[in-house]
């Protein structure tokens, strides 16, 4: 049965209906097949396309005997406008195996340093912000302290007061100074509400850069997978062609021993005469003995 096309964008299945493969009934679509034939709008050639593992999808094309692949994605990746990056892709000459193996390596590794660096980033920032934290925590705890120093200094006026018999008359407070300290309490504890915001986000943030990079890794470490599978198959197939085209023995070592000595007296009677009818019938005189 003929595997369904995607052309210039668009899909058409059997029972003749019409849509966009970047639609939800595109990706709908993409998770009901394993496989499809897309045509690209420019010059390149038309290739397969094809689901592996039941998640990542290549393009597919066969070049001189042998299929070449490039890496797509999954089904959420699998757009009209990657698939055409993907078409030119598969017009490149590939690289030398050995090369491309070295390569993903190298794309691994550095993915690995990348996850590690944000790591770091992530623990440096929250190590900042955890500083600037105590900071505004101890600023309102003095703000706090000399709030109670001015309701006890109060309270000691008060008792005096009414201890000497004194009309009771509170001391004066300063409405500007109190007004000021109210606002201020009220600034840190709107900064702080921000901070524990700014560090949520970054938290979340961080946890997505992280998770995508882990993802990115995995497929790299696929890839890699296929590309040895890949090199090994190929060194297999150079050994057996070294072992096919292996010199062929020599005259000497594919005769018998007694061939061997016939051969030898044959190579003797030569260097002694010029070859004549004496020779001819000595040859046949050892051949028959």
């Amino acid at each position: 049965m003929a595997i369904p096309s995607l052309v210039q964008g668009m899909i058409e299945t059997e029972d003749g209906k019409v849509f966009e493969l970047d639609s939800p009934k595109g990706s709908a679509w993409l998770e009901s097949i394993g496989s499809f034939r897309f045509e690209p709008s420019g010059d390149s050639k038309p290739y397969t396309v094809r689901k592996e593992s039941g998640i990542y999808w290549y393009g597919c094309r066969k070049i001189a005997g042998k299929v070449r692949k490039k890496y797509i994605g999954k089904s959420s990746e699998v757009t009209a406008a990657k698939l055409e990056e993907i078409a030119e892709a598969l017009e490149i000459p590939p690289v030398p195996r050995a090369n491309k193996v070295a390569e993903v390596a190298q794309e691994v590794a550095q993915g690995v340093a990348e996850v590690a660096e944000v790591a770091q980033r992530v623990a440096e920032v929250a190590e900042v912000a955890q500083a600037i934290a105590q900071d505004r925590l101890a600023a309102l705890e003095l703000q706090v302290a000399n709030l109670q120093k001015t309701v006890e200094a109060l309270q000691e006026a008060l008792l005096g007061k009414l201890e000497l018999g004194d009309p009771l008359e509170l001391p004066k407070v300063d409405n500007e100074v109190a007004e000021r300290l109210q606002n201020e309490l009220g600034n840190l504890k709107a900064e702080n509400e921000k901070l524990r915001a700014d560090y949520a986000a970054l938290l979340e943030s961080s946890t997505h850069v992280t998770n995508k990079l882990r993802q990115e890794v995995q497929e790299l470490r696929s890839q890699l997978e296929t590309e040895r599978a890949d090199r090994e198959e190929i060194e297999r197939e150079l050994s057996e062609k070294k072992q096919n085209s292996a010199p062929a023995a020599t005259l000497s070592e594919k005769l018998t021993p007694n061939a061997a000595t016939i051969l030898s007296q044959l190579r003797v009677r030569r260097k002694k005469s010029k070859i004549d009818l004496a020779d001819m019938e000595a040859i046949l005189e050892i051949l028959e003995g």
